[in-house]
């Protein structure tokens, strides 16, 4: 008669290494560790902030040289610090509280819509004079001047934008878009921003365009660099 009653069977206890192989394979796989300092949102919101400070100085300060701005020195001054504020204000929003930290996610997105449109409108409002787009098209050496700013604002944009990339690589794991479009943002600021300090052109399609746009095309770089340079 065969029993309905497996038999039973006792797993041999698996054996341990030697402590002589425990020892060797921990040190082959912590050979190239190096101790790293923690992760400090202040501090390196701080660096941000200075060495975004510092491309705009010295982007403003080239541009002056050569195009003295048309109002007073302090007025332009004072235009520029208040949006150093403003992206000063977006590094915080973005990186200034740890991961998980950061509060209401609402405040976030309202700041990359609020912040380029309000630099657009800042545009218009300053603007010298708005012609037709046709009349935009057909003016001499009008597009030529939008191309050169364009490149102008891109490139001081990017160098910043990869400063800020580089110090804050690998730092969000949650929402790592959301925060490399702020990024971008922050660091598309400084070209758009110091370039409308020293261009002498202030044509409201010629604003819009070759210095306003390069801010939205940052924002939407930052959005796709976030999830390549800023998840662990």
């Amino acid at each position: 008669m065969i029993s309905d009653k497996p038999d039973e069977f006792t797993w041999p206890t698996a054996p341990q290494p030697p402590i002589a192989v425990s020892d060797a394979i921990r040190r082959a796989c912590t050979a190239d560790l190096v101790p790293r300092a923690p992760h400090n949102a202040f501090k390196r919101t701080l660096v941000s902030i200075v060495s975004s400070g510092a491309i705009f100085a010295i982007m403003l300060t080239v541009g002056w040289m050569r195009h003295p701005p048309k109002a007073a020195m302090l007025y332009a001054l004072l235009g520029a610090a208040a949006w150093g504020v403003t992206q000063g204000f977006v590094l915080y929003v973005s990186h200034g509280k740890p991961p998980g930290r950061r509060g209401s996610k609402s405040l976030r997105w309202a700041a990359l819509f609020v912040v380029p449109t309000a630099f657009l409108l800042h545009l218009a409002v300053t603007s010298g004079s708005v012609l037709s787009f046709h009349e935009f098209l057909v003016a001499p050496r009008s597009l030529h001047s939008t191309f050169v700013c364009g490149i102008h604002s891109l490139l001081f944009g990017a160098l910043a934008s990869v400063v800020l990339f580089v110090l804050w690589r690998r730092t969000d794991p949650f929402c790592p878009k959301l925060t490399g479009a702020l990024t971008g943002l922050a660091g598309g600021m400084v070209g758009a921003i110091a370039l409308d300090m020293t261009c002498a052109n202030d044509e409201g399609w010629h604003l819009w365009l070759g210095h306003g746009l390069t801010l939205v095309a940052f924002v939407f770089a930052g959005w796709f660099a976030g999830r390549r340079w800023l998840s662990p």
